[in-house]
């Protein structure tokens, strides 16, 4: 393995235009044995031999250029969560939607523009468990102008870490039924390590700071406050808002915020930040669910720790996207067509629960989704021809789209869009909460210039209302970003594949790719022509009565 990261920062000059800087990276993907939690010592992905992976920061406009060199056993891919990606999809990283993976022993180049987007991002892996076992690390686009005033800035990333490795359980899973399955119960990672050990927020007296908070979750949620200080959110998933005070962050797996908070004018006391792991899956259980877990906000190394009386949650106020306005005034999307989606649980009797969109779990097909809508000419607009387990949706060039989620499980679940963000625009109650023992949801709807994100948290017995614009060509993945995503949880949405066919040249690097792997880069699902899908396999009609 490369024993450290290489980075190069070279200036490239564009005219009389301006500057830009491409901002390289040499990332080495393998796995070391090591415990990161303080509990449990198992092999976690790691970069370049090293763990935690370390954050990437980078200046607005400039370009990322990932070098990637797999040396684990299995394919990886790397996904820039929350990127845009204009005509570039193959870089997306979402293994056969947009791309067909890195296999072992490879090398491959992502390369990512940052020129229209600035905040909180991070980069993760799209295949199967990687991201669970540790491929996942902050990405932060700095604006060249800071959009507020503040001094300085410091950044905080949560994680939730198994006692064991995600292929380990379920190995266990599969041998037992359903209902006998342990739960696991998840620790906190803050900044990579044991979240009780972690290193002090320093701040110094009278400075206001801007404080990344980024959610690199997968099946757990957090709660996040600062007591003692004024929190006051600016940013949400890479959208400026309008500054709202709040108590604390209620966030789930892949959200990201940044808030300004000021430090007193003295160095008389220390303080603690909070973070609660909490999952409405498991029930709980003094000590171990949900996890409480501290650490300190430092004004001087010797200076006693400010006793601050405990607050019951309910009496807080926290966190919550529709509560936010766009810093841009973008106005209330009209509704030119409104796609429903349900959210069912199915539980095969000796299986984990596989958790659909519709009548079929998601799965992948033979060929990826992105060559399919760029090889099949006007058959493109047929959403047949990408197979029934993407429960596909073709998307035309300027429409206003309204996606309605209804969930009438047990489960919280966490929504991500990729290639953009939607308005989140209204939530409100489905379906019995209280006889299934939680928490009723209140019918909210936006202000005027609804608040943008590439996720959001649909709570158990409730349903959501999302919208978005279709401005570009684009293969959309809208899944679940926990574990329910590689279990049945996702559907594509193709956008404008006219355009796509149009403006997209894809490049021979990322053919290569796929033909290491005997992958085919043309024809529907299954590689065929036409409607023929013979060779695709079965996809898994889920019987929800």
């Amino acid at each position: 393995m490369l024993p450290f990261i290489y980075l190069l920062v070279i200036a490239l000059s564009s005219g009389c235009i301006g500057y830009a800087e491409r901002v390289e990276l040499f990332w080495d993907i393998g796995t070391l044995n090591i415990s990161r939690d303080g509990y449990s010592t198992w092999k976690s992905i790691c970069v370049n031999n090293a763990v935690p992976i370390p954050p990437v920061h980078v200046t607005q406009g400039d370009v990322l250029v990932l070098n990637v060199r797999n040396s684990l056993d299995t394919p990886t891919a790397v996904h820039a969560h929350g990127i845009y990606h204009n005509y570039t999809d193959y870089y997306d990283g979402a293994e056969m939607v947009t791309e067909c993976g890195i296999p072992p022993g490879e090398n491959f180049t992502y390369i990512i523009d940052t020129t229209d987007q600035v905040g909180n991002f991070w980069l993760h892996s799209h295949v199967q468990s990687q991201l669970t076992d540790g491929f996942r690390t902050p990405f932060i686009i700095h604006e060249k102008v800071k959009p507020v005033t503040y001094d300085e800035e410091k950044l905080l990333y949560f994680e939730d870490w198994d006692l064991r490795s995600f292929d380990d359980q379920m190995n266990i899973y599969s041998t037992l039924n359903a209902k006998k399955i342990p739960i696991a119960y998840r620790m906190l990672l803050v900044n990579g390590m044991n979240g009780n050990v972690t290193q002090p927020v320093v701040f110094e007296p009278g400075k206001r700071y801007r404080v990344r908070v980024v959610s690199l979750l997968t099946a757990f949620w957090l709660k996040f406050r600062m007591p003692g200080h004024t929190m006051h959110i600016i940013d949400q998933d890479g959208v400026a808002c309008n500054p709202v005070e709040v108590d604390g962050l209620d966030m789930g797996p892949g959200q990201r915020f940044s808030i300004l908070v000021t430090a007193h004018d003295t160095t008389e006391f220390n303080y603690k930040y909070n973070v609660t792991l909490y999952a409405n899956f498991v029930n709980p259980l003094p000590g171990i669910i949900p996890r409480y877990y501290n650490g300190p906000i430092e004004y001087h190394q010797n200076a006693p720790l400010k006793h601050i009386p405990d607050v019951e949650d309910n009496q807080l106020s926290w966190s919550n996207t529709l509560d936010l306005q766009a810093r841009d005034g973008m106005p209330l999307l009209p509704v030119d067509r409104q796609i429903v989606l349900s959210i069912k649980q199915f539980t095969p009797e000796l299986n984990i629960p596989v958790y659909t969109f519709g009548d079929y779990a998601y799965n992948h097909t033979l060929v990826p989704t992105l060559f399919t809508a760029l090889s099949m000419g006007n058959l493109a607009f047929n959403s047949s021809i990408y197979g029934p387990q993407t429960q596909a949706h073709v998307l035309h060039y300027g429409e206003s789209i309204e996606v309605l989620v209804y969930s009438d499980n047990l489960n919280d679940h966490s929504l991500h869009m990729h290639m953009g963000e939607y308005q989140v625009v209204e939530v409100g109650p489905y379906g019995d909460a209280v006889a299934n023992n939680r928490p009723a949801v209140a019918f909210q709807r936006s202000g005027s210039a609804p608040m943008r994100s590439d996720v959001v948290t649909i709570r158990s017995f409730s349903y959501i209302k999302l919208r978005f614009r279709v401005n570009h060509g684009a293969i959309i993945f809208f899944h679940c970003h926990m574990i329910h995503n590689f279990k049945g949880l996702a559907v594509t949405f193709i956008a404008a594949p006219d355009l796509l066919q149009k403006h997209m040249k894809v490049p021979n690097e990322v053919i290569r790719m796929c033909k290491l792997q005997n992958i085919k880069t043309s024809g529907n699902a299954a590689g065929n022509a036409g409607f023929d899908l013979t060779g695709l396999p079965q996809p898994l009609l889920v019987n929800h009565g």
